[in-house]
């Protein structure tokens, strides 16, 4: 395990070398002198191993940022837990996480870069060494692992009340051999076994989130479809959500956002050509087309005619009603 960290230095003067002595108000109770890596005056980062697990505990109050950097050698499944404060995780794409957050991920070897956001911040990790990936992924399926993903990341989730409890119990865990030995690991499956079932529960809300969205969607694009100005980004404004989530929605049900927004106006150019007079450039100028002509080629892409075609159809259907009303 190697760990690396950049913080802004505080001035020499008047200050006390701490280095090697426990920080008060530390969160782990088990850690000792020998654990601490850096301590200066509230910040500090102390690591404590015990069998396949490792602890790190890392406190900064300080007006700058603070890079971290956490490096495994071998395959580890780590658990991220933000206390206090924000950060950015950087592993292999940017993640931010916020006061009472946590998250799980799996790094098989390299690095864990943190940039922590200046003010006070509490951060505790905590890392399993998987010797057998398969067996891990058996029992967590949620949590699917193979020797051949390098790095994966999980989502975000609010620390609950089952994980305080969890974590509280880790935090009185003894100086004893057989606690760090034995109830450590006991309590970490534990950890894991929680944050499993919450990621269920949010995959489950997230769907149910997506559903509404997408119908919230449609139903602006019904209402606004004749707006020059609609397109994704404006949506995702008005509709409190960013163009990424629209996108990838849109995606899942097999369309696109430009495809939704043309396919209400062609529908809705049917319907203009059935019940009025409107000519078809007046219908395609009213309907957003760049010109009448990518409005018929459309049309015909939709409905297998012309909309002059669809005027005829009209009118036949119009004389059938009217001779079987007169027979």
């Amino acid at each position: 395990m190697v760990i690396r960290h950049s913080i802004a230095s505080t001035p020499v003067t008047n200050t006390v070398d701490t280095s090697g002595v426990l920080p008060k108000g530390r969160y782990f109770s088990f850690f000792n002198e020998s654990d601490v890596i850096f301590h200066e005056k509230e910040n500090y980062i102390i690591q404590r191993k015990t069998g396949q697990l490792t602890f790190i505990e890392a406190k900064c109050s300080h007006d700058q940022d603070w890079q971290l950097s956490i490096g495994n050698k071998r395959p580890t499944f780590w658990m991220v837990f933000q206390l206090l404060g924000d950060c950015r995780l950087f592993i292999g794409q940017e993640c931010k996480m916020e006061h009472q957050q946590y998250l799980g991920l799996f790094n098989s070897k390299g690095k864990l870069d943190f940039e922590i956001k200046g003010g006070k911040t509490s951060l505790l990790l905590i890392g399993l060494k998987l010797r057998d990936i398969e067996a891990f992924a058996m029992e967590w399926r949620h949590l699917q692992l193979h020797h051949d993903i390098k790095v994966k990341q999980y989502s975000n989730i609010h620390i609950g009340y089952r994980i305080k409890n969890t974590l509280t119990q880790i935090q009185r865990t003894k100086h004893t051999y057989f606690s760090l030995k034995h109830k450590l690991a006991s309590l970490v499956v534990q950890l894991i076994e929680t944050y499993h079932a919450d990621l269920i529960e949010h995959s489950k809300s997230l769907q149910q989130a997506d559903v509404s969205l997408f119908h919230r969607a449609k139903e602006y694009i019904i209402a606004h479809y004749m707006d020059e100005e609609i397109d994704v980004f404006h949506m995702a404004k008005e509709l409190l959500t960013s163009d990424r989530t629209l996108y990838r929605i849109f995606k899942e049900n097999g369309l696109t956002v430009n495809s939704a927004i043309q396919s209400i106006r062609i529908y809705k150019g049917r319907e203009m050509l059935r019940r009025t007079d409107l000519s078809v450039d007046m219908i395609a100028f009213r309907l957003q087309f760049s010109t009448a002509k990518y409005f018929i080629k459309q049309y015909v892409k939709y409905f297998g005619h012309t909309p002059a075609m669809e005027r005829h159809l009209k009118a036949n259907r119009k004389l059938s009603k009217l001779n079987r009303k007169n027979a």
